[in-house]
């Protein structure tokens, strides 16, 4: 692994340990052992890293659209193995609009890839409704279903928090739960 990679690696685990505002540049060389000035050869600030450290996180949860899941079960695979991601990424969950306060690069990119989300989300729910998993009440489920759930996706670590709750591997595994209550009332029962 190089500098850069062991870079990014030591900010994730740090920004998920504090936070990105008490995980300075400077707290990420010490915790490596190299000077600031190091670091700063490979990455301009913090923004910078947490930019890319987005870009990672979004490539390991972005799916093609001949990939999106079909079928309720092939959403439950999906939604574990998006889980993995959020623990891994937690950090930019729990800090969402604070980072978009800081970085307005990171706020854009950000909120063109949700778009394409939403998208991928509405097609998803199209295919279950098509394979006859899910029945829609009226036009408008669609939307409310997919704001729902990207809801649940984008906020419940915030929500958690909001709570008192330690944030762990089990409680955000309870955001599958949510969705699929989302979902319940349209299930269609065989």
């Amino acid at each position: 692994m190089n500098t850069k990679q062991k870079i990014l690696q030591t900010a994730l685990r740090l920004f998920n340990e504090v936070n990105t505002q008490m995980a300075t540049t400077n707290h990420i060389a010490k915790a490596m052992g190299i000077s600031p000035g190091n670091l700063h050869y490979h990455y301009k600030n913090r923004e910078e890293i947490i930019r890319i450290l987005y870009k990672q996180m979004r490539e390991k949860m972005s799916l093609s659209i001949e990939q999106l899941p079909s079928t309720i079960d092939e959403l439950h695979k999906h939604q574990e193995d998006l889980l993995e991601v959020f623990w891994e990424y937690r950090f930019f969950y729990k800090e969402l609009l604070f980072l978009f306060s800081r970085d307005e690069e990171l706020e854009k990119m950000y909120i063109s890839d949700n778009l394409r989300h939403r998208q991928r989300i509405l097609k998803s729910i199209n295919n279950f409704v098509e394979n006859g998993d899910i029945i829609l009440l009226n036009d408008k489920s669609l939307e409310y279903i997919t704001d729902s759930i990207l809801m649940t996706i984008q906020f419940y670590i915030s929500y958690i928090k909001t709570l008192g709750q330690d944030i762990d591997k089990n409680s955000i595994k309870e955001s599958i739960k949510y969705i699929d209550t989302i979902l319940l009332p349209f299930i269609k029962t065989k």
